[in-house]
């Protein structure tokens, strides 16, 4: 059934669709071919179970998040990068669902017009968005043109997801995981947001903390918030990701490849700017007696504010500033001037006399020619006002997007180049140690590495997507939990001790017909030279993976 209006360009069912997106690395699964049976269908009765009472009454769900594991945020990024959606800020997420709408349904009307000419890759992808967020497009024309609605919608149901892999000197019975999602909005102002993954496997994801529960199944909570329009600004209450920059395989002060931060975030706009807040507390870490902390040894605390300005122009230029602390201790509770939006981290902190973890990033995307994207970022831990106490600890990362590189239609090419310095992320103290539930809140390599980043895109036809990507690294021997008992010594050699060195090479064949079904299968090659960075101790592997989400969620209108 088409909607009324012409704002809609492309009206199917639709779906609400979480991936859940592992680690490049190799992961290993253990258990029988039976165990993997049962376990899925205790899943499966879990789905049916759960499914009636995470179930609400809701219209379009215009203030909830697009998860940051969604296929919606690649299919953007390339529309993004072929001339469309320029007024997005692109380096902030995650995206709103109502905001992404709106940019779906202005490149609608002028589809419509005639005011814009799409290739057959684009129509495309814009259909699947069309599928995506049909209930917001539907919403936001009635909304625009003042039209009365009497309808409400029930959704309800689970995105089941099931992957395996095949490995050399070992295979997977396979991996089963079953998600469900329910949000409540009222009056497009506020918004309640849940997503639960019951999974066979789920304590071995980076991105959740979580342990295995009973009968080698595992619960974790991931999105758990109310987002609330204010007008000139959103707040936000709970749980979710945060992610800022311009990297597509990485970014270097927050990343998505972490727990989500229970926070309060605050987001607003204003013309070409965009101001985001947030402030959370973390993980408590143990700290052992030591004579240097004259303590027998306690649990310190730790908490987590961060900023950014963004700007976006119309012709094509994005630049971020970012600025972040990490602090804490034995007995120190939250500061006040570090809940303050507006006020500057680092000066403050040297007027109070404390010694926090400070890092600053700086971020430009210039986009001005059509098909072609060029990105920096430059990230600084701990500026050194003086120029000599000790050397500045920076990481950059330096890339490019092309659309249709020589001539080859329909393609999609992406090239990163990223290196960090030792002892970023690092600090003298250990409870001010860049690190969430001990992984790295910054990028994925963490200090003392360097990473080459490849990967071609090509859209075989409107359901099938060919990809080949290739990543080269280098890992020195320096730690993000190495202590700094003295000044950052400066170093001539980059990495440092003996390296590991890493290759890896990817082939992924992908058919997704619409919003509803995603089936992966990819084929990945790695080789490691002196792992752990331990002399002589190599892997090479070869894995054969498929991996395949399904929308089963259901709609009600009436």
């Amino acid at each position: 059934m088409r909607p009324s209006g012409p704002g809609v360009y492309v009206d199917l069912k639709a779906a609400v669709v979480s991936f859940h997106r592992a680690d490049s690395k190799n992961r290993s699964f253990t258990g029988t071919k039976e165990n993997l049976v049962k376990q899925a269908l205790k899943i499966v009765l879990l789905t049916f179970l759960l499914s009636p009472l995470l179930s609400v009454i809701s219209e379009a769900t215009l203030l909830e998040n697009v998860p940051l594991d969604s296929w919606v945020y690649q299919v953007v990024d390339e529309l993004h990068l072929r001339g469309l959606f320029t007024s997005l800020h692109e380096n902030v997420r995650p995206y709103r669902r109502g905001e992404v709408a709106c940019l779906i349904l202005e490149a609608n009307r002028k589809l419509r017009e005639g005011g814009l000419k799409l290739t057959d890759s684009q129509l495309w992808l814009l259909r699947k968005l069309n599928q995506e967020f049909r209930l917001e497009l539907q919403e936001l024309y009635h909304k625009w043109h003042e039209t009365e609605r009497d309808q409400s919608t029930l959704r309800y149901g689970t995105s089941p997801v099931a992957q395996a892999t095949l490995a050399e000197g070992e295979s997977s019975d396979g991996r089963v995981q079953a998600r469900f999602e329910t949000s409540l909005q009222f009056n497009q102002r506020f918004v309640l947001k849940d997503r639960m993954a019951i999974d066979t496997e789920a304590e071995k994801e980076s991105r959740y903390v979580g342990r295995e529960w009973k009968h080698g199944l595992t619960g974790v909570f991931d999105q758990a918030y109310a987002n609330i329009d204010l007008g000139y600004f959103h707040l936000l209450l709970g749980r979710d990701h945060l992610r800022w920059g311009p990297g597509r395989q990485d970014v270097l002060l927050l990343s998505d490849r972490i727990p989500p931060f229970d926070m309060v975030k605050i987001e607003g706009a204003m013309g070409p700017f965009k101001l985001i807040y947030f402030a959370t507390v973390l993980d408590q870490v143990y700290v052992p007696p030591s004579p240097h902390y004259r303590l027998s040894g306690f649990w310190a605390k730790r908490y987590l504010s961060g900023h950014r300005i963004n700007m976006k122009l119309r012709f094509g230029l994005e630049m971020g500033i970012s600025e972040a602390v990490l602090y804490g201790g034995n007995d120190r509770d939250i500061e006040p001037y570090y809940l303050n939006p507006l006020l500057p981290f680092y000066g403050e902190q040297h007027n109070r006399s404390s010694d926090d973890n400070i890092l600053w990033s700086f971020d430009v995307t210039l986009s001005s020619f059509r098909n072609k994207e060029v990105y920096f970022e430059l990230l600084v831990d701990d500026f050194q006002y003086d120029f000599e106490s000790e050397p500045h600890q920076t990481g950059f990362q330096l890339g490019v997007k092309y659309a249709d590189p020589f001539g080859l239609e329909r393609s999609c090419f992406n090239a990163e180049y990223t290196k960090i310095n030792n002892w970023v992320y690092g600090q003298n103290k250990p409870w001010n140690v860049f690190t969430y539930h001990g992984r790295g809140i910054g990028s994925i390599l963490g200090p003392d590495a360097d990473r080459w980043y490849l990967r071609l895109l090509y859209h075989v036809t409107m359901d099938v997507d060919l990809a080949l990507s290739a990543e080269y690294r280098r890992k020195g021997e320096g730690r993000i939990d190495i202590a700094q008992s003295t000044a950052v010594p400066h170093s001539d050699r980059f990495p440092s001790g003996l390296v590991e060195y890493t290759s890896q090479h990817q082939l992924t064949l992908t058919y997704q017909p619409g919003a509803r079904l995603k089936l992966d299968l990819s084929v990945e090659h790695l080789k490691i030279k002196n792992l752990e960075n331990e002399s002589g101790k190599n892997l090479s592997d070869l894995a054969f993976r498929v991996r395949a989400a399904l929308n089963l969620w259901k709609e009600i209108r009436f």
